[in-house]
């Protein structure tokens, strides 16, 4: 019984630290994918989110807006500021249309779409400023009914 002993007490002296190499080698090896997955997704997030409200402000302006030259130059204005907000490349990400002409004719509607190219984390140099992601919205915004023609 002693002999069974003193052989398992050697065996445990004989631990060379191999599981202290094994978990950091695990935890690089899971930590590393798990991180630029977080990064990936935080950027997506960011420009779903830049997406919606330059859709969601642009056809406000034009709804509101009599003149359409100043309507264009505040919507392209407000989602270069919303775009370096979120860290994304100022580039001009809307198209707007409406249902009547002019775009404040009462009673009509404005819609803006938005689609907005999302660059992946750390692949700039591959991938170039674009990455395989687009995000997209709309939003469509009604002319008041009563308003004053111009």
């Amino acid at each position: 019984m002693n002999r069974h002993r003193r052989r398992a007490g050697r065996q445990l002296l004989r631990e060379d630290g191999n599981a202290l190499v094994e978990f950091v080698v695990l935890s690089a090896v899971l930590l590393i994918p798990a991180l630029y997955l977080v990064l990936t997704l935080g950027s997506v997030q960011s420009a779903v989110f830049a997406a919606d409200i330059i859709a969601r402000d642009s056809a406000r302006i034009h709804a509101t807006d009599a003149d359409p030259d100043r309507a264009q130059a505040r919507a392209r204005d407000h989602a270069h500021m919303v775009l370096a907000d979120f860290g994304l490349g100022a580039q001009d990400v809307v198209r707007v249309s409406c249902s009547d002409d002019p775009c404040v004719t009462p009673g009509g509607t404005v819609t803006a779409e938005v689609s907005i190219p999302v660059p992946v984390p750390g692949l700039g140099p591959v991938l170039g400023t674009t990455g395989p992601v687009s995000v997209s919205s709309a939003h469509a915004a009604p002319v008041d009914r009563y308003r004053a023609v111009p």
